[in-house]
């Protein structure tokens, strides 16, 4: 059975009422909802409602969170990107005149999917920016690179001073899997630069109950830094040969040295990185080893 350190009061966030989902006012009609594992938010304008994503876990609770706060109906679908966790719930959102919106490379993943419960969207783009004026409310959806997934939008709301970022951090909790499957992983760092560019009070990530501050990202931008530091000088310090001598693995058998060698790697890394992050940050024990392989990898590569 494995045995996780408790999760800190901070980093636990609100709880859930039994109807699964809760609602939050974020400010200006825009709201943030939850089920505990994941997020996202919608705001209301003169005329209805325009949604960024549609989580898998979240269903049906959407529309009712949504129908908790106003009878307008959703008029503006923004998909952040394709991965189904974030708009598997979307054909519950459809309808013949729902505009759905996403970046051109978003549309050709989902068209390559075959996912009914994800819909094609009805309006793309190509490039890097594309600004909206949707009922007199600002949307500048920004692609920046591939720092998740190739189509994944920052999603700036200037005048409410909010920026959805989905599966770019969470929110005061250590990073999850492979720095949340991040395929290159110098753009994932850079990315955390780019988001403290944005004027934003609020920022929407994602996953698990909390929406966070640009301290949060400071402070999951500096847990990234320690973890390629600590990375980087366990990759000086350990030596190929001697970790593979040492673990009793024959020449010849080369995908096994680099195995045990990475292990030593993520082993002596841990040892390096910081014990105060385990104070600072929610689940810091859970994917340690992993994000700390993928970062060495990196270090060692890129």
């Amino acid at each position: 059975m494995n045995e996780f350190a408790p999760v800190p009061e901070f980093a636990r966030g609100p709880e859930i009422p039994d109807a699964g989902y809760l609602v939050t006012e974020l400010g200006g009609g825009a709201y943030g909802i939850t089920s505990g594992m994941v997020n996202t938010m919608f705001l209301v304008t003169k005329n209805g409602v325009v949604v960024v994503d549609a989580p898998l876990d979240l269903g049906g609770n959407l529309l009712a969170g949504i129908e908790e706060v106003t009878p307008k109906p959703i008029t503006h679908l923004i998909y952040s990107h394709a991965h189904a966790d974030h708009i598997g719930s979307a054909h519950l959102l459809a309808r013949d005149d729902l505009k759905i919106i996403a970046h051109d490379r978003t549309a050709e993943f989902i068209k390559k999917a075959h996912d009914g419960n994800r819909p094609l969207p009805n309006e793309t783009f190509s490039g890097t920016r594309r600004e909206l004026d949707i009922d007199g409310e600002r949307f500048v959806l920004e692609y920046k690179g591939d720092w998740h997934l190739p189509g994944n939008l920052f999603i700036h709301l200037p005048e409410h001073r909010i920026l959805t970022a989905i599966d770019s951090f969470t929110v005061k909790n250590a990073p999850f899997f492979r720095l949340l499957f991040t395929p290159h992983v110098p753009t994932y760092f850079a990315a955390m630069d780019l988001m403290l560019e944005y004027d934003f009070e609020t920022v929407v990530s994602g996953h698990m109950a909390l929406f966070g501050t640009p301290d949060d990202v400071q402070t999951h931008r500096e847990y990234i830094r320690d973890l390629r530091t600590s990375a980087t000088e366990a990759l000086r310090e350990v030596d190929l040969r001697e970790a593979a001598a040492a673990a009793g693995v024959p020449d010849d058998n080369r995908q096994a040295r680099l195995k045990v060698w990475m292990d030593a790697v993520v082993a002596r890394a841990t040892e390096l990185m910081p014990a105060s992050w385990d104070k600072r940050l929610g689940g810091t024990d859970i994917c340690l080893a992993d994000n700390l392989s993928v970062v060495a990898w990196s270090a060692f590569m890129d």
